[in-house]
């Protein structure tokens, strides 16, 4: 099987959706028979390694740029593909407009993973892939297939790198109280400072991990149980030192954080945003991003964090389970066999 994955990020933001496509791009090349090659900005070459061949393409054009149509048009009739994925709302709206230079027996397949107002860009494509079931029922009528990402499993080196004594202690915190954690990039839709904010008269500290544009804002709003490390190579260590993950986002496609928390034993509180509907009981669903709302369910979750652990095992194992990369790209291999067949319908 010949691939094409295309993604249309213009930046050099790496965020969710690029680190699922390097990661799919890099186990579907380990595929016997399974070519992969991806289209993406120069900036996101370092993602892939050498089993993926990668077409740096700058992507900052307009998706109905002559050139960059004109580029993509080239690649696809030397690469020959049985498949062309794009990975986004752009790409998909950059692929729809080939349609008519692409031969019709060449599968054009889109994944959203994000909640968009207009979701025509997936008009034109023969298959569409949601990441979540939000996303599958914000798509409507366009019929998509539910596609969850996945992760590599992580395994805490012997010794461990850090323990939260001293993790705590390098952030001039108190390592004796619960600790929360808060993972991300600092933009607005995370609601980071509601959730500084509702953390200022707890018994724990709360940390965040991530960098963004709200980062000075965000520093100027901290108290003394709460810091800001900005990004992390160490996150998925980290969260094994946690007592308790948060998301506040006002809205998700699809929180690879929450995944990699269950997957660490870190339980976790969410809004009713992206996959977390799917994933977390009502109890553990919190109503909205009101800093009186959030403030008012952490009081309640850390009055007794061994029972929220031992409530929350069952969905440690599903996220083992059901989000392991291995699985996930066997199930996509398995949709693309279908496609060529005509079988997705």
């Amino acid at each position: 099987m010949n691939l094409i994955l295309i993604f249309a990020s213009s930046g050099t933001l790496v965020g969710g959706m690029e680190k699922q496509v390097a990661l799919q791009a890099q186990y579907l090349a380990r595929i016997p028979a399974t070519n992969v090659t991806v289209i993406a900005s120069p900036a996101y070459k370092t993602l892939f390694d050498q089993t993926v061949i990668f077409i740096p393409t700058e992507m900052k054009r307009s998706r109905r740029n002559p050139s960059l149509l004109f580029e993509l048009i080239k690649n696809v009739h030397r690469i020959k593909p049985d498949i062309i994925h794009a990975h986004g709302h752009k790409a998909a709206s950059l692929l729809g407009n080939l349609r008519l230079f692409i031969k019709r027996e060449i599968q054009l397949i889109g994944t959203a993973h994000g909640l968009k107002r207009k979701n025509k860009a997936f008009k034109k494509l023969d298959t569409v892939f949601a990441v979540s079931k939000s996303i599958q029922n914000a798509l409507n009528p366009i019929n998509a297939i539910v596609t969850y990402n996945g992760i590599e499993p992580y395994e805490v080196p012997i010794p461990p790198p850090i323990n939260k004594a001293a993790f705590c202690a390098s952030l001039g915190l108190d390592s004796k109280l619960p600790l929360i954690l808060g993972v991300g990039r600092l933009v607005k839709l995370k609601n980071f400072d509601r959730l500084i904010k509702a953390s200022k008269n707890l018994e724990a500290n709360l940390v965040i991990l991530g960098d963004g544009p709200e980062f000075q804002q965000l520093q100027a709003l901290i108290s003394n149980n709460v810091a800001l490390t900005g990004f992390r190579e160490d996150t998925r260590s980290i969260m094994h030192l946690a007592d308790l993950m948060v998301i506040c986002s006002d809205r998700e496609g699809f929180s690879l954080v929450l995944i990699e928390a269950l997957q660490s034993d870190l339980p976790v509180i969410s809004t009713r945003v992206g996959v977390a509907l799917e994933i977390l009981p009502e109890e553990y669903l919190i109503e909205s991003s009101d800093e009186t709302v959030l403030s008012t369910k952490l009081h309640q979750q850390l009055a007794d964090l061994i029972t929220l652990k031992e409530k929350q095992k069952e969905l440690f194992i599903q996220a083992k389970h059901d989000f392991n990369i291995e699985r996930v790209t066997a199930y996509t291999k398995e949709l693309y066999q279908k496609s060529l067949t005509g079988n997705n319908k």
